[in-house]
C-alpha cells in the first residue's frame, strides 16, 4: 500500500496515547533500544506538531532524525529485539491505515516508519510547495 506523505504524518502522529506508550516503552529500554526509541519519540513529537498544532512541515523537517536508525542498521541491529512478539491485531486498528500491521514483526514496522521519515527528509525540500505533496 502506497501512503502519501500527509497520510503518513497523520498516521504516525495519531492519538495522544501513542506518545504515552512510546514514553513508557522508552523508560523501560536500555542501550541501543533506548537510543532508537528516544529518536522515534522525538520524531513523533515533531510529527504531532505538524498534524495537530499547525506547525509547517518546513519548520521541523530538518529536525526529524534517522541517525540512530542508520547507525543501528549498519551495525546489524535486530529491530525485532525491540519487541519480541508480533504486532497485535488491536481492534482499534480495524478500518484504519494501520490495520494491515497486525501480525507483522516489529522490524517491518520500524523499517516502514524510517522509510517514511527518510522520504520526507529527501522529498520535502524539492516538492514541498507542490500541491500534490
Amino acid at each position: 500500500m502506497d501512503i502519501t506523505i500527509p497520510t503518513a504524518l497523520k498516521t504516525l502522529s495519531a492519538g495522544g496515547s501513542a506518545m504515552q506508550s512510546i514514553t513508557s516503552w522508552w523508560k523501560k529500554s536500555k542501550g541501543d533500544s533506548r537510543a532508537l526509541i528516544g529518536e522515534l519519540k522525538d520524531n513523533l513529537q515533531y510529527l504531532d506538531m505538524i498534524a495537530n498544532d499547525g506547525v509547517a512541515i518546513g519548520d521541523v523537517v530538518e529536525k526529524l532524525s534517522i541517525i540512530e536508525y542508520k547507525r543501528l542498521s549498519r551495525e546489524g541491529f535486530n529491530f525485532n529485539n525491540l519487541k519480541k512478539s508480533k504486532i497485535s491485531n488491536y481492534p482499534s486498528l480495524k478500518g484504519t491505515d494501520l490495520e494491515s500491521w497486525g501480525g507483522k514483526e516489529t522490524e517491518a514496522l520500524v523499517v516502514s516508519i524510517y522509510d517514511k521519515l527518510n522520504e520526507i527528509k529527501i522529498r520535502f525540500p524539492h516538492v514541498g510547495d507542490n500541491q500534490k505533496y
